[in-house]
């Protein structure tokens, strides 16, 4: 398997191509232009030359002729006449041909030509000088080759040394400009390795990698948010299981001793098989209610598996007021309630509401009166009890947690805890209170 190049390394040289597919360019531009203008400048030179002689002849008709053989050492140019019938002055031995007599003759214009004499290339140009006559000048080229050449060496040096500069600088650049990644990367190896979300990246800037550097700060952030949260469910997990076993104890204890005794019915009087059966109803029933009670607060620990609807809190409230009626025939429970309407699940507020009044009539002296009020979005059910012990409002609505008060009462101490559990689903807020004039106070605050 090929090893990748590391992303250094691929946009140190990424950055070399570009930069040398632009030299590149600019250097072909540049040998373009340099070629042109030098061809130009030795046309030029060629056309000034035939222009002097042009005006030379004008003014003195015949009056000059090309002298001797063209030696190319320096300037001026070499030069011969062409006349239309053939014939041709100078000794330059300039190739003359068909387009030199139509030049001579008139019969057709000037042009530029390329050939070689004595071995060496040369630009000729072919004008009209007189009527019936054309003259011929040339110039060595190979000098303008040699300059192109040396100016095409040139550039193609200073494109190499420019790739090549590029290269080291697209290496820095990647170099610097990675430098937040390699940290993000070390970071992440880090926290994979240590599995601690607690180390963060510092942001500096605000360009992309910043950007990125901020996401994965957040990324880093929910991630520690949610395992903190699952190191805190799973304690309270563990807590419910222990509290559980130790709350279990109690009744099937009591199951225990009661079945074993009902293994020795022969023993028994119809009285005492009674009072036993009975007792093994009671006690089974308050383990059913454990039960039932664990369960809900275990699922209230999950993500709502129900869902919510828009729902009249204030006739559960009274459905639920009834039912204790039921209930507990020796206590009266008051009623005022609001019409209110919220967003919920009605079979878990049903709970709630029954669990506070169980909580209020087991509380109330015979005879007494429990007081319910729902107004502004907010439940108060008011009992005529002993109220609750100021060290004691705080735990409350803890699991299991019974009041020195409540521990010669029935109940498994979850009713409060599964309370508060019901008001956090809707966000809602469970207060106790001890208000004054004796009895405890419990509030269900309902966003509105």
């Amino acid at each position: 398997m090929r090893r990748r190049w590391s992303l250094r390394l691929r946009i140190a040289v990424a950055t070399a191509l570009a930069v040398a597919a632009a030299v590149a360019g600019t250097a072909v531009a540049g040998y373009a232009i340099v070629a042109h203008e030098l061809d130009r400048s030795l046309n030029l030179g060629l056309t000034r030359e035939v222009a002097r002689l042009v005006r030379l002849e004008q003014s003195s008709p015949g009056a000059w002729s090309p002298a001797g053989p063209c030696v190319f050492l320096a300037a001026p140019a070499c030069v011969q006449k062409v006349h239309a019938d053939g014939r041709v002055e100078g000794e330059s031995a300039l190739p003359v041909d068909e387009r030199t007599l139509d030049v001579a003759a008139g019969r057709s214009g000037a042009f530029f030509s390329d050939t070689s004499l004595e071995g060496f290339p040369v630009r000729m140009y072919t004008a009209p000088l007189a009527p019936g006559t054309a003259v011929e000048v040339a110039v060595r080229s190979d000098r303008a080759d040699e300059s192109l050449q040396r100016i095409s060496l040139a550039l193609l040096a200073a494109g190499a040394v420019g790739v090549v500069l590029a290269a080291v600088a697209g290496f820095a650049v990647a170099r610097s400009g990675l430098k937040p990644v390699g940290e993000l990367t070390a970071t992440a190896e880090r926290v994979a390795r240590t599995r601690d979300p607690e180390q963060h990246l510092a942001v500096r800037g605000d360009d992309e990698i910043a950007r990125l550097a901020t996401a994965f700060n957040t990324m880093l952030g929910e991630l520690q948010q949610a395992l903190g949260a699952l190191r805190q469910s799973l304690t309270a997990q563990r807590q419910l299981v222990a509290d559980a076993s130790h709350e279990l104890r109690t009744p099937l204890t009591g199951l225990r001793t009661n079945i074993d005794l009902l293994t020795r019915a022969d023993r028994l009087s119809p009285e005492q098989r009674a009072a036993t059966i009975e007792a093994l109803r009671a006690q089974a029933v308050e383990l059913t209610g454990l039960v039932t009670d664990l369960i809900d607060l275990a699922r209230g620990d999950e993500a709502p598996a129900e869902e919510t609807e828009a729902v009249r809190l204030d006739q559960i409230v009274e459905r639920c007021a009834a039912s204790a009626r039921h209930r507990y025939p020796g206590i009266t429970f008051e009623t005022g309630l609001e019409p209110t309407v919220l967003d919920g699940v009605p079979r878990t507020l049903s709970r709630a509401v029954t669990n506070l009044l169980d909580n209020a009539a087991k509380f109330s002296p015979a005879g007494g009166s429990v007081q319910v009020g729902l107004h502004g979005g907010e439940l108060v059910v008011r009992d005529g009890g002993p109220g609750i012990a100021a060290d004691d409002l705080d735990r409350v609505f803890d699991r299991f947690y019974r009041s020195p008060a409540a521990r010669g009462l029935p109940g498994s101490g979850l009713g409060l805890a599964i309370v508060r559990q019901v008001a956090t689903a809707h966000g809602a807020t469970a207060i106790a209170e001890s208000p004054p004039g004796g009895g405890a106070l419990f509030r269900l605050r309902f966003p509105t």
